[in-house]
């Protein structure tokens, strides 16, 4: 856990140096093989990373859980999951942050942004790769995988909330197999606007049509902290869409 605030160490405006409440930081490549990390960060000031990489950070496997106001995680060249549960979520910046290339072949991965113009998944406009894994990423806006290197489909959804309340969406195919229900967080005043992009992808999205709802709820069932839901009955929302997933990123606005 960190609690104190960046401060400046020497000169000023693009020349200033800071010395940043960073939880765990590597001059080098980071790589997580296994175990349980859990971060938090108390300060809301900018340079308050989780799990920061000043080269390439790996997720093999593992239990992480994050909260941060800066990014939770970051790398310099480039952020690798191969596997793990990981949840994350930054109450300022965006969840996960690769100044590089961003790749996600497996494991289940939540990542929660904030505002516009925070992301869930950031990789500037840089290679975004989705072989394979669960990925759930909700903020102001999302970096779009890189459709001619993936491998696994991924959904886009633009949608309006109401501010600091929370809202569940369920997604299911034409024959009515559940592909995912989840919580959308409530955001914090930080940021812009009430518009939040949702990027999913999964292994049960193929080719087909689909139903997105929004406000729906759930009787029974279990909910992790990070909002998935597995189980119980669910009861749609008001609001519904209807599409067809055809290529590797399918947008939606609901």
């Amino acid at each position: 856990t960190t609690s104190g605030e960046r401060f400046l160490v020497s000169g000023s405006g693009n020349n200033a140096d800071y010395a940043n409440p960073k939880a765990v930081k590597a001059d080098g490549n980071l790589t997580v093989n296994s175990g349980t990390i859990t971060i938090k960060g108390t300060q809301n000031a900018d340079g308050g990373e989780g799990l920061e990489s000043k080269a390439i950070l790996t997720i093999n496997d593992g239990i992480i859980n994050i909260e941060t106001y800066d990014d939770a995680i970051n790398a310099a060249t480039a952020i690798i999951i191969n596997g793990g549960n990981t949840w994350v979520k930054a109450r300022g910046n965006d969840g996960i942050d690769s100044n590089g290339t961003l790749t996600i072949n497996g494991g289940f991965t939540v990542s929660n942004g904030a505002r516009s113009p925070e992301e869930g998944f950031d990789c500037d406009n840089n290679t975004f790769k989705i072989t394979g894994g669960t990925i759930i990423g909700t903020g102001g806006a999302t970096s779009n995988p890189t459709t001619n290197v993936s491998t696994q489909r991924s959904i886009k959804i633009t949608t309006t909330f109401t501010n600091n309340t929370s809202t569940i969406i369920n997604l299911k195919s034409s024959t009515g197999t559940r592909i995912l229900t989840y919580r959308i967080p409530a955001f914090s005043s930080n940021g812009n606007g009430n518009s939040v992009t949702i990027l999913i992808t999964d292994p049960l999205i193929i080719n087909g049509s689909y139903t997105i709802s929004k406000g729906a709820s759930v009787s029974g069932g279990t909910e992790s902290p990070s909002g998935y839901i597995v189980g119980g009955t669910v009861t749609e929302g008001s609001t519904t869409k209807s599409f067809t997933v055809s290529t590797m990123l399918t947008t939606v606005s609901l």
